[in-house]
């Protein structure tokens, strides 16, 4: 159902694979042996600011055992995970690209620690602004310019969540195909700026699903309830955390059915859709937080499809 909908929607960007063998110059800074060679995987050649990349390493080449590996890109290091496939021989990492992210050419650095020594790859990619549209949307005005109450209220609210994300566990918890949380139209894509009663508040950090109040939404994979609330602007929402840093969101919904702490499998009811928070209407919005990033969760679904399909 996840994939099937989503290309009839016209929504997949086609991920083209970049393999590079890693060759160290003989003597060069920060490598190891001249012979080292290893094949990387990244899920795209070009990403959308928004979206996010995959790299997949095969361990074989890098002199096993290996006692530390990350990956670095800008100022924030990205741990690497055991392969959800091939763990035995393939680690994967994903890079968040922040929407705000300054399109051009850019670089990731494959760090790892072995008996030998540390070393280091840098790989270049490109980094593409989105053609991200606008919604105009009529919200009531207390959720657009709240008073000092629901603004202390909502700050409040926000470092909760905010520590929520950045207690994650490092730990994968999901498995297999991440599916979406129900079958309906897409009224609102995840970048879109969002301009609420005329006024410019944000950009969509999700996407918005047409949904009468009482449609069943069920959870995207397995994991952990970190929040099952209701907040200022996202009403009754329920915050999953997959492991390995992924998090889905659920919001604005009529009907929570599951509760903080409880542990989830794909396709359970999480709760019922509505109209609660700030919105214009009965929908759900569903959201994919990436080591804290909010990243376009249509892409999400589709590399995370093609990490748990290597055929190596």
């Amino acid at each position: 159902m996840t994939l099937a909908f989503i290309k009839s929607c016209g929504l997949v960007v086609a991920a083209s694979i970049l393999c590079i063998s890693l060759i160290a110059p003989a003597g060069a800074a920060g490598t190891g042996p001249a012979e080292l060679s290893s094949a990387i995987i990244l899920s795209a050649r070009e990403v959308t600011n928004g979206n996010t990349l995959v790299m997949q390493i095969d361990t074989r080449p890098l002199s096993p055992p290996i006692t530390a590996m990350n990956i670095k890109f800008q100022e924030r290091e990205f741990p690497v995970y055991q392969h959800p496939v091939n763990p035995a021989v393939y680690r994967f990492g994903l890079i968040a690209v922040p929407y705000r992210q300054t399109p051009g050419p850019a670089n990731l650095t494959l760090k790892w620690t072995n008996a030998a020594g540390d070393h280091f790859r840098k790989i270049p990619f490109k980094i593409v602004a989105g053609n991200y549209g606008t919604d105009e949307l009529q919200v009531a005005p207390g959720r657009v310019m709240p008073n000092k109450k629901n603004i202390k209220r909502a700050k409040k609210e926000a470092r909760r969540v905010r520590q929520i994300y950045a207690d994650g566990s490092i730990a994968g918890l999901w498995e297999g195909d991440f599916q979406l949380p129900l079958d309906s139209e897409i009224t609102s894509s995840y970048g879109n700026k969002r301009l609420f009663n005329r006024q410019l508040k944000s950009f969509h950090n999700g996407v918005d699903f047409r949904a009468p109040v009482g449609t069943p939404v069920f959870a995207a994979n397995s994991g952990i309830v970190k929040l099952a609330d209701d907040l200022f602007y996202s009403g009754k929402v329920v915050i999953i955390d997959h492991g390995n840093l992924i998090f889905t969101i659920y919001a604005h919904l009529s009907q929570i059915d599951v509760t903080s702490g409880q542990q989830v499998e794909k396709g359970q009811l999480l709760g019922l859709t509505g109209a609660t928070g700030r919105v214009s209407g009965p929908h759900l919005h569903w959201g994919v937080k990436v080591h804290g990033t909010a990243v376009n969760p249509l892409q999400f679904i589709k590399i995370m499809a093609e990490l748990i399909r290597l055929q190596r």
